[in-house]
């Protein structure tokens, strides 16, 4: 751990809302303000991101503990960072059909290369969502949503907000480097299945945050996916 790539982690951010911002430069994260800690939504890519993403929740939000760090599915890019979080002492949040695979791998030998959860001998903590679960602190809330029907992965999670109108999603959108201007020439059934969730679960979404970012960091939206997918 350490070293140039670790020196290379950048993290620009953008406030999304009171107390809400969104890290960029790479993989996108949300850090979340609540009354006495910090929900940090993804802990994606590498262990030199996660160390890079808390160092900077700790200079936006000084002074409250990350409780809690969701992670919306268990390939390797999206949860290669929670080892950083452990380390900080957070539970992570994740579907229920997740744990067992988490657990597993997160428990295993790491003594090649020991880092900050070996130094820190902290042990996963976890807390599941199954179709639905709520985080609140009595005045902000947050939504974690199961996506049914979703062929990449069976135990994904949307992260909602529902007063900034706000959905994080994982893999169901990719966004290309430059806006669409019409369908992709062959529709992606993992927009569609994105576009029903919402459809599903009624939620009101004025912005789209894609894990995987485009490019230009633009402001993405529900009617980009729509238009994408060819539901404009």
């Amino acid at each position: 751990e350490g070293g140039a790539a670790e020196k290379d982690q950048t993290v620009p951010v953008e406030k999304l809302g009171e107390g809400v911002h969104l890290i960029l430069g790479g993989y996108a994260c949300l850090v979340i303000e609540m009354k006495d800690h910090v929900v940090v939504n993804e802990g994606p890519k590498s262990k030199a991101r996660g160390k890079a993403v808390i160092a900077e929740e700790k200079r936006l939000v000084p002074n409250k503990p990350i409780r809690y760090v969701v992670n919306t599915h268990t390939h390797i890019d999206h949860s290669s960072g929670l080892r950083a979080f452990v380390s900080e002492g957070a539970t992570i949040i994740t579907h229920q059909s997740n744990k067992a695979y988490l657990e597993k791998v997160l428990n295993a030998p790491h003594t090649l290369a020991p880092d900050a959860m070996s130094a820190s001998k902290n042990t996963p903590r976890f807390e599941t969502a199954s179709d639905r679960k709520v985080l609140t602190d009595g005045n902000r809330i947050v939504e974690l949503h199961h996506m049914k029907d979703f062929g990449h992965h069976e135990g994904m999670l949307l992260v909602y907000l529902p007063k900034e109108k706000v959905l994080l999603e994982a893999d169901a959108y990719n966004p290309a480097a430059q806006p669409p201007t019409g369908p992709s020439a062959v529709i992606s059934p993992y927009n569609l299945s994105l576009l029903d969730n919402v459809a599903r679960l009624k939620l009101d979404v004025e912005r789209i945050i894609p894990v995987h970012l485009p490019a230009d960091n633009r402001n993405v939206t529900l009617a980009e996916v729509r238009r994408v997918a060819g539901r404009s």
